[in-house]
Order: C-alpha cells, then sequence, then structure tokens
C-alpha cells in the first residue's frame, strides 16, 4: 500500500487552514480596542462560529457529496465529514459494474463508512460473525464493524472456460524451459484440466464451453423504481451465501470460490457426465434419436393463493372452463370442416417446428441439449449408460442449486473440441473417405424436404385462395351464374395484382383475365 505523507493527511490541512484562520482573525480583532472588548467579541465570535456557523456549513456542504435526498441522510454524511476531518472515518467506496473503486487501503479503514452503488451493482456487508446487511444500487451508510463481504454484479455474465485461442493444451512441454515458459505452460495445462474429460472408449477430449447467466431478479421498467438490471433482496442473500472456499485448495492458500464460478463448474461436471456415455465415432455422426420433451411442473403456488382456492372451488372452475371449451370447439367444427382447418389467413408457411422432428442427432447435439437441461429445467430426460434415452425422468439436482444460489441460466454451449494430434489425423482420414457419401446423403435429404415443401406450400395456397373466393361469393350472395363468375374473376384478379411476386410470374394469365372479363362486359 502506498504511504500517503503526513502533509497529504486531512487532518493535517485542517490544521494548517484552522491556524491561518485563527491567526487572520487574530490579527483583526486586536485591533479593534479595549481588553473587555477583545475578551467579548472573541467568545461571542467562538460561540457563533463553533455551534451555529461550523455546523451548519458542514451541514450545507453535505447536500453536494452524494445523490441524496432525505434529511437524516444528510446528517449521516454531516457526521462523516466532521470524522474524515480527524481521520477517524470508515471506508468512501463506490461500486461500478461489480467493482471497487477505491483509494488504495481505504478498504481497510475502520470507523462508519459510506458505500456508493451503481444501478448494476448489490454489496452484502458483514461484521466479524454474520452477514448484516443486502445493499441495494443506491447509497448507503456502514457502521463502524462493517465490512463488504461480497460484491454481486448485476449484469447479466458470460463466462468462458477451457483453452484460449492460441493454445496447444496436448503438446508436451519443451526441454530446458524458460521460468516464463514453464509458467505459460502450467497455465495452459491448468485451462485444460479445467474442462477435460474422456469418452467412453477412452479418448480426452478438451472443449471449450461458454456459458450466459445473472443473477434470478426482474429488471425495473418503465417509470417503475429499481435497477434497470433487476435486483431482488433474496438472489443477492442466496448468491453470497454460496460463496466458500475451493476443497482443493491448500489450507494455507484457501482458495476463494465467488458466487458467479459455480455455472460454469457445475457445465464443467455435466460435460464430463455425459460425454462418458458416448464413443468418439458417435461424437460427430448423425445416428441417434433426437430426446423427448418433459412436461415442467408450474410454480408453486403461494400460501394465501392455495387457501383462497379450495379443492371444491378449483373443481367447480375447472368444470366451468371444460364447457366453454366444448362448446367453442363444437362451433368450429361446425363452421369449418376438418380438412379445411389449416390454419390461419396468414400468407406464412406453416411453421416446421409444430411437427416432430426426426432428424437424427450427433452426440455433441445431445450433450449439449441435456447440459441445457439439466442447468434450466426442474425436469429432464434420463440417458442410460450408452447415451440413449430411457423411460421415465428424473428431477435436476443443478437446476435445484442453481435456483437455491438465485441464479438463472440464459445460455451454455460446448464447442471448440481439442483431441491429441493422433486422434485428430484419425478423425481427418475418416472424413475424407466419408465426406462424398455423407455429401450425396445431405443432397438427397435436402431434396426430399424440399418436395415436400413445395407440395405442402401448393396445397395450402390453393386452400387460402378457394377459402378467399368462397368468402367473396358469400359477401356477394350473386343472383345468377354470371355474376358469380364475375365475382371470382374480380377477386382473382385483385390477387394478383396485389400480389407483386405472383403478378411478375403471372403477366399471361392476368391479361387473359382481363379479357375475359371485358368480353362478360364487366
Amino acid at each position: 500500500m502506498d504511504e500517503i505523507r503526513f502533509y497529504q493527511k486531512p487532518w493535517f490541512i485542517s490544521f494548517v487552514l484552522g491556524i491561518l484562520l485563527l491567526g487572520i482573525y487574530l490579527y483583526d480583532i486586536f485591533f479593534q480596542g479595549g481588553q473587555l472588548r477583545i475578551i467579548m467579541g472573541i467568545g461571542f465570535d467562538l460561540f457563533v462560529f463553533l455551534l451555529v456557523l461550523l455546523p451548519a456549513c458542514v451541514f450545507f456542504y453535505a447536500q453536494f457529496v452524494l445523490p441524496i435526498h432525505k434529511h437524516q441522510e444528510r446528517g449521516k454524511i454531516g457526521d462523516r465529514l466532521w470524522l474524515h476531518a480527524f481521520n477517524g472515518h470508515g471506508p468512501a467506496i463506490f461500486v461500478k459494474n461489480g467493482r471497487l473503486v477505491e483509494r488504495s487501503g481505504e478498504s481497510e479503514k475502520e470507523g462508519p463508512g459510506v458505500l456508493w452503488l451503481d444501478t448494476a451493482s448489490a454489496v452484502v456487508t458483514r461484521t466479524d460473525t454474520a452477514f448484516k446487511n443486502f445493499l441495494e444500487p443506491g447509497v448507503h451508510f456502514t457502521d463502524k464493524d462493517e465490512k463488504i463481504a461480497s460484491i454481486i454484479s448485476l449484469h447479466t455474465q458470460s463466462h468462458r472456460i477451457g483453452p484460449e485461442k492460441g493454445d496447444k493444451p496436448f503438446d508436451p512441454q519443451k526441454e530446458n524451459p524458460t521460468g516464463e515458459e514453464q509458467i505459460k505452460y502450467a497455465e495452459v495445462q491448468a485451462r485444460r484440466m479445467t474442462v477435460s474429460a474422456m469418452t467412453r472408449d477412452g479418448i480426452e477430449v478438451v472443449p471449450v464451453i461458454n456459458i450466459t447467466f445473472k443473477l434470478d431478479a426482474t429488471p425495473a421498467k418503465g417509470r417503475e423504481k429499481g435497477s434497470r438490471f433487476g435486483f431482488d433482496k433474496d438472489a443477492v442473500e442466496k448468491a453470497a451465501r454460496g460463496e466458500g472456499i475451493s476443497a482443493s485448495s491448500k489450507p494455507e492458500e484457501m482458495k476463494h470460490v465467488a458466487w458467479n464460478q459455480l455455472p460454469s463448474l457445475i457445465a464443467a461436471d455435466l460435460w464430463r457426465e455425459f460425454l462418458s456415455k458416448y464413443t468418439l465415432n458417435e461424437l460427430f455422426s448423425a445416428s441417434l434419436d433426437p430426446l423427448g420433451e418433459i412436461p415442467q411442473p408450474g410454480p408453486t403456488p403461494k400460501e394465501d393463493e392455495q387457501e383462497s382456492l379450495g379443492p371444491a372451488r378449483a373443481g367447480f372452475f375447472a368444470k366451468i372452463l371444460k364447457k366453454i371449451n366444448d362448446v367453442f370447439e363444437d362451433r368450429l367444427k361446425q363452421l369449418i370442416p376438418e380438412h379445411e382447418f389449416t390454419g390461419t389467413e396468414s400468407d406464412a408457411p406453416e411453421k416446421p417446428a409444430e411437427k416432430k422432428d426426426e432428424s437424427k442427432r450427433t452426440a455433441l447435439q445431445i450433450i449439449n441439449q441435456m447440459i441445457r437441461a439439466r442447468m434450466t429445467q426442474a425436469a429432464v430426460v434420463v440417458l442410460d449408460e450408452c447415451g440413449r434415452q430411457a423411460e421415465g425422468f428424473t428431477f435436476s439436482d443443478e437446476y435445484k442449486t442453481l435456483t437455491e444460489r438465485g441464479l438463472k441460466i440464459s445460455s451454455v454451449s460446448v464447442s471448440g473440441l481439442y483431441f491429441s494430434e493422433d486422434i485428430e489425423k484419425q478423425i481427418v482420414e475418416k472424413w475424407t473417405t466419408t465426406w462424398m457419401a455423407n455429401a450425396k446423403a445431405d443432397r438427397s435429404r435436402i431434396e426430399r424436404l424440399s418436395s415436400v415443401y413445395n407440395a405442402n406450400g401448393r396445397q395450402k395456397a390453393l386452400q387460402d385462395h378457394a377459402l378467399t373466393l368462397s368468402r367473396a361469393i358469400s359477401k356477394e350472395n350473386p343472383a345468377d351464374i354470371a355474376s358469380a363468375v364475375k365475382i371470382l374473376l374480380q377477386r382473382t384478379q385483385s390477387d394478383v395484382k396485389s400480389n407483386d411476386r405472383l403478378l411478375r410470374r403471372t403477366t399471361t394469365e392476368v391479361e387473359g383475365i382481363d379479357e375475359i372479363i371485358n368480353w362478360m362486359g364487366v
């Protein structure tokens, strides 16, 4: 810590200014004449200065030190200004984006202090024996025995674990390395071991794992008070209480595990668990069936909601809703035949997501899906020892742990796999021998999908056009066949001319429709 010279300390500056002002005062007052008058004048001036003027000036100045609005807070700042003059104040710290902004050694000061947190930060304070306060963004005053225990960033955080760009984790260490080379090699191997895992056939794979998460809190919207990044006192408390000491660290080191390191550690453990179920060939071969979906349990109702909604009341409303749904369903079946009920009148094609995706998956895709599910869902599918979906489901301990720590996962992915040189050569050779067959298979699959989508598109276009014409007929209610034909031609002409792409492809047909309409005398 940089030593502060005595003439830079607040008490010395205050002392020098006080001596200077006192000298000017004494010089002025002793020229007014009269010993009694001098004594009375000094006494009165001291009374006014110490009991009125000085406290008023400090209180006035306190209004501009920090962004506060309450008189009680101004009083606390005034108290700390008095302590600051005699170097008896505690730490004065600004926390920006989850990081301390302070002078060297500021956190070590004893005494009442002040914390200023920006809108993306929260702080947990402690005494020597327990947590004390869980502070939201804003200005807060700390007591003499109060210290910062944990700083929580409210930002959405993205962490990356595994090898960095340029790392070669499988390269052996050079002979006779320098001290710098030894340190660099140790760092590369440490990043390697963080995510290293083995396949079922004993091949080591080192990936890059990316994970995005944040504190589980709802951001304030519009004119609502609160942080736009979201602050929840319970979530902050859970995150702070979840911090600890690494079990693998030596007693003399006591390696601290911060609250935001947990998601990365869980993702790495899940990667090891699921990779051990697959062989190297399965990792990139699209030969596995897609996983099914597991219905998620709904949110647990609060106690007051449970009391207000008893079994009889819930059953009554359920019966009412069922009857209403049955009436709507019968009415829809009467209005629209089942074979015509294909969706809305939108020009957009049907969403492929509505159909079950039967395409095969690679083991890497299954692993990514399972890691994401275990960290974001309460209930997940069960995989057997070979990575195939088994019957039933299980509850995710990882999701429970993250929820108990006040964390919410947005995304997690495993990519950028590293292999030893021999394994990489084996993969390249296999790809070289099979790429033509794979390319032909992909081309055949794409052609099949294209023909299916084209047929579905044509069918839907015909249905939409027929529905449009039938509505035009129903609306106009023609008296004879000739009038009905005129309406059909006019509606067709209007639809074609309102669609630029269709108009460019049907110029001849549009001219033919115009001739027919003119011939009919329209």
